[in-house]
């Protein structure tokens, strides 16, 4: 597992809304069985908000970071990643910032 990954979501229920989850959890913190993640949700559920919800693609599809959903799930519930989000690094730092601050 690594920063940045992106997997399905294993949810029923949520998954419909929200199909995949991302995983920002630094690297440096991979001995704990948690990582936190922040779901990617289809681009028409709600109306983004600059900075803080940007456009992820993954597997040529756009999806909304809900960083306003950021959680924590258990590592054993996610598989295998399905693509990363390496390329929207800064997007996904910033919409963490601008939720924090």
């Amino acid at each position: 597992m690594a920063q940045f990954d992106i997997y399905r979501n294993p949810m029923p229920k949520s998954s419909r809304r929200a199909p995949y989850l991302l995983e920002v959890q630094s690297n440096l913190v991979d001995s704990v069985t948690t990582c936190v993640i922040i779901p990617l949700v289809l681009a028409d559920s709600f109306l983004p908000v600059k900075v803080l919800n940007p456009t992820i693609t993954v597997l040529d599809e756009p999806y909304l970071l809900s960083t306003a959903e950021i959680t924590s799930t258990l590592r054993s519930n996610l598989g295998r990643p399905v693509a990363s989000a390496a390329p929207f690094r800064n997007d996904v730092i910033a919409a963490i910032d601008r939720l924090l601050v």
